[in-house]
């Protein structure tokens, strides 16, 4: 039964806000502190001397009210953002002027009553905001807030006795300096909190660093580090519009998600005052806040936020190879991990660049200038890449081992076709048996457009390799010692139709490994293979 009383003097007192406090006079029902902290999801009316969060919706203004019923009382109020900063306006109106408008609008009954609001404070941010008005007037005080980037919490709290203390003093000089700054990290410390006393250890020192945005709050680095849970089922008066109206809310509701495993470095320093992060990006721009926190209860407050940014990399050494147009490059990484950065210069705009990657093992293979990332890819194997309309610049070719080591990399990039000297695959590397004898094999194999040197071998094979049937490593540089050449020849096959060919002199009812591998020319040394072409002659001629 007193559940039901309280509810309904709550809705009375919602009624009386909600027309303005038209017909009551100063100290009656019309004062701080009828409100309760329970009923606050619903009426929107703030309790006196409680902190209450509030869930807001991006980009939709929400009101919020509080009253007064007696003139020159001081006024306090604090505003604390979470995930998304806000914008919020004060405004007043007295109970006076509430009068004459609704005695205006009584007497014209189609007209609606003017607005009498004063605004009082406007703001915009995403810090803590404290507002005082030394002589506040009684009257209505309504709070117009909007969350600027994505949906949040806020917590709010108003008083006409006493401000905000349950959150830890700041130091008078609250910045955050930097002592050492290098390519790999930075060193900061700040003045610890006057609330800080050498007999007991309630004070300690909280830091973040990331590289997206200042925490300018605690819980604004609560949010994005943890994720914000959607607002709660709140059903204080139990009415069907009420529970409709709350589904409604929560439907629209999207609240932001945790921030990913490493993007905010978050750790409790006890009571030190200084800090190293090392593990940076030199040219990097990183975000520092540190946060004074009461462990007895659990509050924290910001100094001001402090931008670093690391020392960027030193200037192109001598030490960087630059390729030429064409050129093939090779190299073995020896440590694990290991990473080559190369050069390669385009002097006028290029439709097309031709890449031809050949790597035994697996490599993390970058193209990039210093505004964008042109290519980016793991690579094993053979493949070749075209990477089109590339402007005018210098081209850092960026190449880093496997954690292994030992992979074998060769490469070569160039604007001109003519110029590309490392043999090409078609995008069919099947070889096919058409006619298999006791003593030959004929076999097909696609061609490539440009002149190339194909060559033949032979391998006789067990029973047991027969039926494994090894896929064809790309990374082997060496022909097997126990294959047999059968032929090279040099052509071209301008309109890549399947080449045929016959294979001879082998043995009855034997298995043979045939495999075809392509060249510039018989002279070099590399090569790419084609799908090796397991075959059994037939038993008897």
């Amino acid at each position: 039964m007193p559940r039901l009383l309280d509810k309904a003097r709550y809705i009375i007192l919602l009624l009386l806000y909600t027309t303005l406090g038209g017909h009551t006079t100063r100290g009656e029902e019309f004062k701080f502190g009828d409100s309760r902290a329970e009923y606050f999801a619903e009426a929107k009316i703030l309790p006196e001397k409680l902190e209450v969060p509030r869930y807001l919706l991006h980009n939709v203004t929400e009101k919020i009210f509080f009253t007064e019923g007696e003139d020159n009382k001081p006024l306090f109020l604090t505003i604390i953002p979470c995930a998304s900063s806000v914008e919020w306006t004060l405004t007043h109106r007295s109970i006076s002027s509430s009068k004459s408008s609704s005695q205006a609008a009584g007497n014209t009954p189609n007209s609606s009553p003017p607005s009498d609001n004063t605004v009082l404070y406007h703001h915009q941010g995403r810090d803590l905001h404290n507002f005082t008005h030394p002589t506040g007037e009684a009257g209505l005080y309504t709070i117009e807030i909007r969350a600027l980037e994505s949906d949040t919490y806020v917590r709010l709290y108003a008083s006409n006795r006493f401000p905000l203390k349950d959150y830890p003093v700041l130091p008078k000089d609250d910045s955050v300096t930097i002592k050492r700054r290098s390519r790999k990290g930075f060193s900061v410390e700040w003045n610890p909190s006057p609330q800080e006393t050498p007999f007991d250890s309630i004070i300690e020192y909280h830091i973040a660093v990331n590289r997206k945005r200042p925490f300018d709050t605690y819980c604004s680095l609560m949010s994005h580090l943890q994720g914000d849970t959607p607002p709660r089922q709140t059903t204080s008066f139990e009415f069907p519009e009420e529970i409709q109206r709350n589904e409604e809310f929560r439907a629209k509701a999207n609240p932001i998600k945790p921030a990913k495993k490493n993007e905010i470095t978050y750790l409790n320093l006890g009571a030190k005052t200084k800090f190293t992060f090392n593990g940076a990006r030199p040219g990097r721009k990183y975000f520092v806040n540190v946060f004074v926190y009461n462990k007895q209860n659990k509050k924290a407050v910001a100094l001001k936020s402090l931008v670093v940014r690391t020392k960027p990399k030193k200037g192109r050494s001598s030490s960087v190879k630059r390729i030429k147009n064409g050129r093939t490059q090779i190299h073995i990484f020896k440590k694990p991990k290991e990473s080559l950065t190369m050069e390669f210069r385009i002097r006028k705009p290029a439709k097309e660049v031709l890449l031809g990657v050949h790597v035994c093992g697996k490599v993390r293979f970058q193209i990039r200038t210093k505004k964008k990332k042109w290519f980016s890819r793991r690579v094993h194997n053979y493949k070749e890449f075209t990477l089109k309309d590339l402007p005018k610049d210098t081209y850092t070719i960026k190449i880093k081992g496997s954690k292994k080591g030992g992979d074998e990399i060769r490469f070569t990039l160039t604007t001109k076709k003519n110029k590309y000297k490392y043999p090409r695959l078609p995008k069919e590397t099947s070889v096919t048996s058409v006619n298999t004898t006791c003593e030959n094999v004929t076999i097909e194999w696609i061609g490539e457009t440009q002149r190339q040197t194909f060559c033949v071998y032979k391998t006789e094979i067990s029973e047991e390799v027969a039926k494994r049937r090894p896929k064809t490593d790309q990374c082997a540089s060496e022909i097997d010692k126990a294959s047999e050449e059968v032929f090279c020849k040099r052509f071209r096959n301008h309109q890549q139709q399947r080449l045929r060919e016959s294979v001879k002199g082998l043995h009855a009812n034997r298995n043979y490994r045939i495999d075809v591998i392509v060249k510039q020319n018989k002279r070099s040394k590399l090569f790419v293979r084609y799908d090796s072409l397991y075959v059994k002659t037939a038993e008897a001629c």
